[in-house]
């Protein structure tokens, strides 16, 4: 249930966007986005400490990013018998610069290292996750 609250709100904190996204020289936020994999990277020297692929019940999680600066998700997860369970549907306010790359979720910035036509990578968390006193990125990568 942690990965999954983390997990939404990293989403939510990224997944923020504006009309700027929608000029020729950038990629659309806007759109559905599904689940592709979550990737810890160094914050040394960015070399990836592992990653995570999403389980047949977080492969149906969804977050839509609507033109009027709304960002609605779907969410499940597993429960401790194994079966999946419907989490709810969320909705939040959104905002995205594609000249700074941040996104803007409910008030909570985070970064977008990448928006193509079909990947969005947004940092949803940062922490020491290796011990070495330096906090690494936790990045989620959605796919349409």
């Amino acid at each position: 249930m942690k990965k999954i609250m983390m997990l939404a709100l990293g989403v939510a904190a990224v997944m923020s966007c504006s009309k700027d996204d929608e000029n020729n020289d950038q990629a659309s936020i806007i759109g559905t986005w599904k689940e592709s994999k979550t990737v810890v990277y160094n914050g040394s020297n960015n070399a990836v400490l592992a990653t995570e692929l999403p389980d047949d019940c977080d492969k149906k999680n969804t977050y839509d990013f609507t033109d009027s600066g709304k960002l609605h998700t779907k969410t499940f997860y597993t429960k401790s018998d194994g079966t999946c369970a419907d989490d709810g549907n969320f909705t939040y306010s959104y905002s995205y610069d594609a000249g700074t790359k941040k996104i803007i979720v409910d008030g909570e910035s985070s970064d977008v290292l990448a928006l193509t036509s079909s990947e969005l990578q947004i940092v949803v968390d940062m922490n020491d996750e290796n011990g070495d006193g330096v906090d690494d990125k936790v990045v989620l990568v959605l796919y349409r």
